[in-house]
């Protein structure tokens, strides 16, 4: 860890609330940790610079930024995305007998971040903490499809410059049809020979968090059981949803 790193997170941990105080200023800050006042004025300029840490220019003094409170949250939010799914996501691989993923965005790639693995289906065709871009295998394309537009569309352009993209106008249909039917269907997009049925998950404020997706071996996934299977994830994403404070008959997307 880079000494301007290691200083930047004393700074951050000397600002936390405390019941008689909210905030410091750079001299009582230096004073606190031994640091020079010139060393503390430049990191908090920094930081400040970021929204990781307030300003009050009525004070002169600092307190932590709303930044670092989203930053919380969007973690919070991962972490319930995954404690909810578990249960959920253990019914599903026993009523599919497939394997069962949880797939979150985090900027223009899908994270797998939980499987359910089934004995059918010992060896992980998809390890946990792999990243994948999202216009690529159902998991990923079923987030990107139920993005707002403006998300979706500088994803796009962004995933388009890397070289990621073969064909825009392919994928802008691909998620046009997705967004239609409410699922993601993909066959040896990422692995091949393994076929991938994927659903969305919404949170309270209606926007997409994660995706559910059942995995297996291409040759199990018959047009009669896909439907079935469809079924199953949709209804499983659906009671994901619904514990994470979404609304279905107020959602844009039913």
């Amino acid at each position: 860890m880079s000494e301007t790193i290691r200083k930047s997170i004393k700074i951050l941990t000397a600002l936390k609330p405390q019941e008689e105080k909210m905030e410091w200023s750079a001299t009582e800050i230096s004073r606190e940790l031994d640091m020079p006042v010139q060393t503390v004025h430049r990191i908090l300029s920094s930081l400040e610079e970021s929204g990781v840490v307030y300003k009050n220019f009525e004070t002169k003094k600092y307190r932590l930024g709303l930044n670092l409170l989203r930053i919380g949250f969007s973690l919070r939010n991962e972490l319930l995305v995954r404690n909810f799914a578990i249960p959920i996501m253990e019914r599903l691989m026993k009523k599919t007998k497939e394997s069962v993923y949880l797939t979150v965005p985090e900027g223009g790639e899908g994270v797998f971040i939980d499987c359910m693995n089934t004995m059918q289906w010992l060896k992980l065709a998809e390890p946990i903490g792999m990243r994948v871009p999202l216009c690529t295998g159902a998991s990923q394309k079923v987030i990107l499809a139920f993005m707002n537009r403006n998300s979706q569309q500088n994803i796009i352009k962004m995933l388009s410059k890397k070289g990621k993209v073969k064909d825009e106008q392919k994928l802008k249909k691909d998620i046009r049809m997705i967004e239609k039917c409410g699922f993601a269907l993909s066959f040896g997009e990422i692995t091949e020979g393994t076929a991938s049925v994927a659903a969305p998950v919404f949170s309270w404020e209606d926007e997409v968090v994660a995706s559910l997706t059942v995995n297996g071996p291409e040759a199990r996934f018959s047009e009669i059981r896909l439907r079935e299977i469809e079924v199953s994830v949709r209804k499983a994403a659906e009671e994901l949803s619904e514990q994470l404070g979404w609304l279905k008959q107020a959602s844009k997307y039913v």
